[in-house]
């Protein structure tokens, strides 16, 4: 293999090993290593109403800048590192105009909530309570009682039910959702 050449920190991609991606950032971080790790905040359903829950924007990798030549076994071998990113013999640089572009939009946070607007007309998932799990369209918002009335398709007939504007998610919620 070939010995890395480096003459400043540059960014590199670096694989985690699967679902070790936290402890991977973790520890390049206490080696004095900088990590750029974004992720995504998403509310998912649950049988007690929305949670809140993170994914990794590129799940198993992510960014570290360093000095190739200095860090690289530290780097190569950090406890949830798979391995630098390479393409035969070239190590995988990100340039700093890219990483910038991303930290701009995570701005001073790794995790980044999308929105998930809710409007009349829009189909929704009831989450948690009597009418977890099923869909509905959303009639009117209730603003001032943070409260969303929807009409659903329930015990044979459409009803008219009010729930909390919390206890309502778009259908896809999950942002990485196909």
């Amino acid at each position: 293999m070939d010995t890395p050449v480096s003459e400043s920190p540059r960014w590199y991609c670096l694989r985690s090993k699967p679902r070790r991606q936290h402890v991977a950032a973790s520890h390049l971080r206490s080696l004095g290593i900088e990590v750029f790790n974004p992720q995504l905040r998403f509310k998912r359903p649950t049988r007690r109403g929305p949670a809140w829950s993170t994914t990794p924007l590129f799940p198993n990798y992510l960014f570290a800048r360093f000095d190739l030549l200095t860090f690289f076994r530290r780097a190569r071998y950090a406890f949830g590192v798979h391995d630098i990113l390479r393409f035969g013999d070239r190590w995988a640089e990100i340039g700093q105009e890219e990483i910038a572009q991303l930290q701009d939009v995570w701005s001073h946070s790794d995790a980044l909530q999308p929105p998930q607007p809710i409007e009349v007309g829009a189909p929704v998932i009831v989450t948690g309570g009597l009418f977890h799990g099923i869909e509905a369209t959303v009639i009117a918002l209730l603003p001032a009682r943070q409260r969303v009335r929807i009409l659903l398709d329930f015990l044979g007939g459409l009803k008219e039910a009010e729930v909390d504007a919390a206890a309502v998610l778009p259908p896809m919620s999950h942002p990485l959702a196909v």
